[in-house]
């Protein structure tokens, strides 16, 4: 039976208005948090921060089992997506932006990495997370750790999150997240960020712009 011109359902609706509260909450972290440069670099879609941004020290782990702290984010650019494996539709689809970012950034390849960390740490262990980002560009690499010390990451940088219970009384949940990507700078400062809705070529345009600009 065609679907064309069905209405939404009340579930559906309800995630758009939690996913766009959740993005008006990036959107005042910002503006509460951190100067936005007056636009030397016109026609840029991201938010660059005059003022960079120190990140305390934090203490995750890769999914092959490597430390992962503050400085695994010196000596190049990073993307970072914080988001989770049983995602349905937000993080796949942002993953597969990433990727083509990657392809198209590939002249910078040794000057930038692709994180993802997620947010259900109790469910996406490293070799979760490792299958999972085998769907995507082979060089996105999965961080973990502590519910305390990723929730502690993503305060510092305006990112929210929180569990959803579903319906089906077995326990199961989602988690409703800012679907923003950030950027860091090779000394591992939180520089910029990509809201939604996300283009693989404005967004590789913007780094290219933004990288030129600090001398990277």
């Amino acid at each position: 039976m065609s679907t064309l011109g069905k209405a939404p359902s009340i579930p559906r609706i309800a995630a758009l208005l939690v996913a766009a509260i959740l993005a008006l909450a990036t959107g005042y972290w910002v503006a509460d948090h951190l100067f936005v440069r007056p636009a030397p670099l016109s026609g840029l879609h991201a938010t660059v921060f005059s003022n960079p941004r120190d990140i305390q020290p934090f203490t995750l782990a890769d999914h092959t089992g490597k430390a992962f702290d503050n400085r695994s984010l010196l000596g190049h650019w990073s993307f970072v997506f914080f988001g989770y494996t049983h995602c349905p539709d937000v993080c796949p689809t942002t993953l597969s932006v990433l990727s083509s970012v990657a392809r198209k950034v590939g002249n910078h390849a040794d000057d930038v990495q692709f994180v993802f960390i997620t947010i259900d740490p109790g469910r996406d262990s490293p070799e979760m997370l490792g299958q999972f980002l085998s769907r995507f560009d082979r060089g996105i690499i999965g961080v973990t750790g502590t519910s305390e010390a990723i929730g502690t990451l993503a305060h510092q940088v305006g990112i929210t999150f929180a569990r959803v219970a579903d319906n089906s009384g077995a326990g199961n949940y989602t988690m409703d997240h800012s679907a923003s990507v950030l950027l860091f700078d090779p000394a591992g400062r939180f520089h910029a960020v990509f809201t939604p809705p996300l283009d693989a070529t404005d967004m590789a345009r913007d780094f290219s712009m933004i990288s030129r600009a600090y001398g990277n």
